[in-house]
């Protein structure tokens, strides 16, 4: 019998150009588009504080990824501009390309090492370590977002020892404003180092640290440069987690410990963070293959101390300022949802409903937030 013909084989038809020898051997055009609607409320002290209902073009992405002889590779991920404003993540500035998310040389002499250079991920945690077009969740745990989600410029080398994955990074926190915001050595420096132990097939271990010369939390990560949220808020950021798959389901988890904060100024009633305070915190997020399109998803994430993030950060318009971030302590969130798989990972819908609940930093009064969560992601 014939073969059923794929209709979603677009979102593979992504490769310009492959050949089996000379210099260059396969060039490929990526891209992705996530948009997702909010709507949001939040009370302090049992007092509405803010509603939020609104669209976001949370990322619209071009890749291009080249792999050359020699096992040499070379790929990035630029941030695209949609040509004009509003409250979306893409830019206004009328250039096509905004800015690169990563831009990196690599190369694999074997298999037992590599090596890394250029703008890349500094990987913490398995919930950011995950690729924004896999997460399971429309926004990550906020205590994974206190600490992570950093691209700075730098140097790695990966091995492995009897099965166990090492990789060791020295990085350059900040960039110059023009252009595609180029390394400034100019900015704080600092180094990274994980390991990941595979137990047995379905099950591994993982340590991150993250390191960032910020003089203890007195300086920021990006030190003279001109721009850089490219290093952590905390000069030494941890995190011991594992992930476990068993058929359909699955479940990733971490411990996370930050040391030696940057500073930030006090916020509608929550009291300021002092240079040099410290957190921890963790989360679970175990899901469940319901059939081959529906996987529901859940998560409980704690965060001793810290700022709102996304979604909760989203609504405040005090002063203007609609992103302006409360900081807050002993706080819980849970989040449950689905993903509905279109065409597997690259055409998916995802829902879901988030509840976070703490105190203003530094008092009793109570904050709540409730967020209805939809979006769409594609990726080809």
């Amino acid at each position: 019998a014939a073969k059923p013909a794929d209709g979603w084989n677009i979102f593979k038809k992504n490769t310009l150009y492959k050949s089996e020898s000379g210099f260059v051997r396969d060039v490929k055009l990526k891209g992705r588009y996530h948009g997702q609607y909010i709507s949001q409320d939040e009370d302090i002290d049992g007092v509405k504080d803010n509603e939020y209902d609104v669209y976001h073009h949370r990322r619209a992405r071009i890749q291009m990824d080249f792999d050359f002889a020699h096992n040499l590779s070379f790929g990035f991920d630029a941030n695209i501009s949609d040509g004009h404003g509003s409250r979306t993540a893409l830019s206004d500035e009328g250039s096509f390309i905004n800015n690169f998310q990563t831009f990196n040389l690599q190369w694999k002499p074997s298999d037992d090492y590599y090596f890394i250079i250029g703008k890349d991920k500094q990987d913490i945690t398995r919930e950011d370590i995950q690729s924004s077009r896999y997460i399971k969740t429309v926004e990550r745990a906020p205590i994974v977002n206190e600490i992570g989600q950093q691209r700075p410029w730098g140097a790695q080398v990966g091995f492995f020892t009897k099965g166990i994955e090492h990789r060791l990074g020295a990085w350059v926190y900040g960039a110059h404003e023009d252009g595609p915001e180029w390394v400034d050595f100019r900015a704080n420096k600092g180094a990274s180092y994980n390991l990941t132990y595979p137990v047995k097939e379905d099950l591994s271990f993982h340590f991150d640290w993250n390191y960032v010369n910020n003089e203890g939390g007195r300086e920021r990560a990006r030190g003279d440069a001109d721009v850089g949220t490219f290093g952590s808020a905390y000069e030494h950021a941890f995190a011991l987690g594992f992930d476990y798959e068993k058929g359909p389901f699955k479940v990733i988890s971490d411990v996370i410990f930050g040391a030696n904060r940057e500073g930030v100024s006090a916020s509608k009633g929550s009291a300021a963070i002092p240079a040099g305070h410290d957190t921890w915190g963790f989360y679970v997020l175990p899901s469940y293959k319901i059939t081959d399109k529906l996987e529901g998803v859940f998560r409980y994430q704690y965060m001793d101390s810290g700022r709102e993030q996304r979604t909760q950060r989203y609504g405040h318009d005090g002063d203007g300022d609609r992103n302006a971030r409360l900081n807050v302590q002993n706080y819980h969130s849970v989040y449950a949802g689905f993903q509905y798989f279109l065409s597997g990972e690259n055409l998916k819908l995802m829902a879901g409903h988030e509840y976070a609940w703490g105190e203003l930093l530094g008092t009793d009064t109570d904050i709540n937030t409730g967020s209805w969560q939809l979006a769409v992601r594609t990726y080809f």
